[in-house]
């Protein structure tokens, strides 16, 4: 009876109960998503959800019979009209107004209404700047020779987001070869400074850098809330690597942002969920500033400044 035994337990061991489970029924909603900003018309664009299960085809959940107003208080700013694809633009070429509070509303058939509130903050004043050559190390004849900038703003009294960026003006090719026209690119720059982030992904401050040892990260953003300087005179500075410019105008765009704190909740829910590791961690709740659906109605102003690489280069 031994070897009978051993050869049902063998057996009741290589058993499987496959149990199949068909997954809820994903009911979709409206999303919509517009950024907006004093430099640009309105405009926004919308569609219907999928779930992690739908296969579809997104460009069939476009939503092109949306009533789509913006309004100040109760006075209607400007109507969007469907341009295809999902978007909505504004009839009227009308330009946000930084420091208004602006309500947008969505209306489609068969669904509740839509809305959400938003404001482009005022713009940042830049009261002072500077761009520095700087040679490359002595002690270390790898290194590369850098620019440092550096720039003041006075921040207002209150909670306040900024996004600093950094670009050179590239050729860009995608136009014909006798084309002269060229973009702006961003680059890699060092600014870690204390209280700023790489990108938008972390809402932790930055430390004090240690004595002794230099920060070195290299991002094409940084991002910070102004703990650590609200209501007050504020300088930033940064490095970037000493680039030639490939059409001959030798200089580079910074761009100062100050942002609506549902730009900043959107951009930092998204980078966490492009990143993170679904082997060891949840997917991040999205912002959405949104009700009646999901989506973002956020706005923004840019700060630019040119400046350009110093007379001796």
């Amino acid at each position: 009876m031994k070897y009978p035994l051993s050869l049902l337990i063998l057996l009741c061991l290589g058993c499987e109960t496959i149990i199949e489970v068909d997954p809820p029924e994903y009911d979709s909603e409206p999303v919509v998503t517009s950024f907006f900003s004093p430099d640009s018309a309105w405009s926004l664009t919308m569609h219907r959800s999928l779930g992690a299960t739908v296969k579809r085809d997104a460009t069939r959940e476009y939503i092109p019979d949306a009533s789509v107003m913006i309004m100040d208080g109760s006075n209607t700013v400007d109507i969007l009209n469907y341009h295809g694809n999902g978007r909505y633009v504004s009839s009227t070429g009308e330009l946000p107004t930084d420091g208004i509070m602006y309500t947008l509303h969505v209306d489609f058939p068969s669904y509740t209404s839509m809305q959400a509130v938003s404001v482009a903050p005022p713009p940042a004043v830049i009261s002072d700047y500077s761009i520095e050559a700087l040679p490359s190390s002595e002690a270390d004849p790898s290194s590369r020779s850098r620019y440092q900038l550096r720039i003041a703003f006075s921040d207002t009294p209150g909670t306040n987001f900024y996004r600093i960026g950094v670009y050179r003006r590239v050729r860009n090719y995608s136009f014909d070869a006798t084309d002269t026209d060229s973009v702006y690119a961003p680059i890699f720059f060092d600014g870690l400074t204390p209280g700023w982030s790489c990108g938008y992904s972390s809402d932790e401050e930055v430390v004090d850098p240690i004595d002794g040892i230099v920060s070195n990260i290299l991002c094409e953003e940084f991002v910070v809330i102004d703990r650590r300087f609200d209501g007050k005179d504020y300088s930033w500075h940064g490095t970037t690597p000493k680039l030639s410019d490939e059409n001959g105008r030798k200089e580079l765009r910074l761009i100062l942002s100050s942002l609506s704190e549902d730009y900043y909740r959107y951009r930092h829910s998204l980078e966490r969920n492009v990143s993170y590791d679904p082997l060891i961690e949840e997917p991040f709740p999205m912002y959405s500033n949104v009700s009646g659906g999901l989506g973002v109605f956020a706005g923004y102003t840019n700060t630019t400044l040119i400046l350009p690489f110093p007379s001796r280069n």
